[in-house]
C-alpha cells in the first residue's frame, strides 16, 4: 500500500481526502496524513490517521498538493527534493518559468510528478476523441467550453486561472494537443470570456465565471456536419446532434475524474517500483502549454 499526504485540506482538499479514504478501504492506499498550517481544518479532519503543521513532519510515498495557487510551485520543489513524489493541483506554477523548474526538478529527482488537470479523466473523453476522428462531425468549425460557477468570489483567485485553465487543457487535447496561435480576452478576475484561435482558422470560445445565477458546467464541439454537447457532470453520456436528429450516446463510466486521476497516480508509482514505463496525464509538456497560455490569457484581461 501507500501512503499519501495530503497538503492542504480545504474546499477542494476535502474531495481529494474522501478519494484517499475510499482507496484506503480497497487496500490501495495506507496511512493518510493531512498537512495543513490551519489549526481549525486539522481538527475538522475524521479520516485521516495522522495531521500535522509542515511538510516536514509529513511521511508518505506520495504528496498531493491542494494548497492555494500562488504555493504550488515552491512546495512541489521542496516535496520533490526530498524525493517524494507529487500531485499538484493545477496551476503547476504561476508562470511558465515555474513550471519548468519543478518539471525538471521533478526528472532530476527520478520522482513521478503530476498536474491536477483533472477533466483529462473526464470519462466520456475517450467517445468524444473517438467521434471527432471518426468524422462523424465532419470539419471542425468552433469549440465552446463553458464553466460559470454559482460560488462567490474570495476576493483572491483569478477566474481564468482557477477555471479557464481547464477549458485550454481541454479544448487543446480535443485539437489532438495542438498550440494555439492567438488568445484574446473579455471581462476581469470574476468574470471573463477567453477566445483562442487555432490553424486552420478554428475558434474555440471558454466562457467562465464566478457567482453565476445558475451552475453551467457544458462543452460543445460545432462541426460542418454535426454537433456534440456534453455536460461535465454526466459522466456517462453525450449528446449527439446529425442530420436533424438527436442522439444519446453512452460510455461507461465507473470512476469519477478525481478518482480516475489519483488511481493514475497511485499506478504509476506501482509501475515506478517494477521498473515498467508509466506516462503522466497530462504530458509535462501539455502542462506546461496549459500555464503558458492561462499567463498569456490573464496577461490579456483588459483590466491589467
Amino acid at each position: 500500500m501507500i501512503d499519501v499526504a495530503l497538503v492542504g485540506c480545504g474546499r477542494w482538499g476535502r474531495n481529494h481526502l474522501r478519494v484517499l479514504s475510499n482507496l484506503k478501504q480497497e487496500g490501495i492506499v495506507g496511512d493518510i496524513t493531512v498537512v495543513d498550517t490551519s489549526q481549525e481544518a486539522r481538527e475538522s479532519t475524521d479520516m485521516a490517521d495522522f495531521v500535522c503543521q509542515s511538510i516536514d513532519e509529513a511521511n508518505a510515498d506520495l504528496m498531493i498538493i491542494a494548497t492555494p495557487s500562488n504555493l504550488h510551485s515552491s512546495q512541489a520543489l521542496e516535496v520533490i527534493q526530498k524525493g517524494k513524489h507529487v500531485l499538484v493541483e493545477k496551476p503547476l506554477g504561476s508562470s511558465e518559468i515555474e513550471a519548468a523548474q519543478v518539471i525538471a526538478s521533478a526528472q532530476e529527482n527520478g520522482v513521478i510528478l503530476g498536474v491536477g488537470l483533472l477533466l483529462r479523466f473526464h470519462p466520456v473523453l475517450k467517445l468524444v476523441r473517438n467521434i471527432i476522428s471518426n468524422g462523424q462531425l465532419g470539419r471542425i468549425e468552433s469549440m465552446r467550453f463553458v464553466r460559470r460557477s454559482t460560488r462567490t468570489y474570495d476576493g483572491n483567485s483569478n477566474v481564468v486561472e482557477s477555471l479557464g485553465v481547464h477549458g485550454i487543457d481541454l479544448l487543446c487535447h480535443l485539437m489532438d494537443e495542438s498550440e494555439p496561435s492567438a488568445v484574446n480576452v473579455e471581462g476581469d478576475l470574476i468574470e471573463a470570456r477567453i477566445a483562442l484561435e487555432f490553424p486552420h482558422g478554428i475558434e474555440a470560445l471558454i466562457d467562465v465565471a464566478w457567482q453565476a445565477t445558475t451552475e453551467r458546467k457544458t462543452v460543445t464541439i460545432q462541426g460542418s456536419s454535426g454537433k456534440l454537447v456534453f455536460d461535465l457532470d454526466i459522466h456517462d453520456s453525450v449528446t449527439l446532434s446529425k442530420d436533424g436528429n438527436e442522439y444519446t450516446l453512452q460510455c461507461e463510466s465507473k470512476y469519477t475524474p478525481l478518482e480516475l486521476e489519483i488511481r493514475h497516480m497511485l499506478n504509476g508509482i506501482k509501475l515506478l517500483h517494477q521498473e515498467t514505463d508509466w506516462r503522466p496525464i497530462p504530458s509535462h509538456g501539455a502542462a506546461l502549454r496549459g500555464v503558458r497560455w492561462t499567463e498569456k490569457a490573464i496577461a490579456a484581461i483588459p483590466y491589467s
